[in-house]
């Protein structure tokens, strides 16, 4: 019988070279966005994350990161973003749409790790409905 092979434990933080990477990464993609859609419509983007324990070992990078994403975002204008949750015992969240970084960052800070499962599926329940209701530009999801 083979040993099993040891898989990592999520405390590993990746190199700072690959995070600067991913933010410039995203911040092209907003920036190839239209900043104004059809009859002159702001974009809208959900951004949606996975606030599970399995996350707790790099939390507090992963909300830096982040946060300087919007701050990008922000100097490239015209786009709104909605957070969006989940944690715990069937918790999934979703704040008002926000167009000004610090406000999101503010949002994003008061979001604390809990144990509990994945629940992409309501995160994606709840795009349509806001699709729905008027055109959302993107989804982006960080998780595990």
């Amino acid at each position: 019988m083979k040993a099993p092979t040891k898989r990592g434990t999520g405390s590993e933080l990746p190199p700072e070279a690959s995070a600067d990477r991913e933010i410039d990464a995203f911040i092209e993609q907003v920036r190839a966005m239209p900043q104004k859609t059809a009859g002159g419509a702001r974009g809208r983007l959900i951004f949606s994350m996975d606030a599970t324990m399995s996350r707790q070992p790099t939390w507090d990078r992963a909300q830096h990161l982040q946060a300087r994403m919007f701050e990008e975002t922000a100097r490239i204008g015209g786009l709104d973003v909605q957070l969006v949750f989940y944690r715990g015992f069937n918790e999934c969240k979703a704040s008002k749409w926000v167009s000004d970084a610090a406000r999101l960052a503010a949002l994003m800070s008061r979001v604390e790790c809990r144990g509990g499962y994945t629940q992409i599926g309501r995160v994606l329940g709840h795009v349509l409905k806001e699709a729905g209701r008027s055109r959302v530009s993107a989804v982006v999801h960080v998780g595990d």
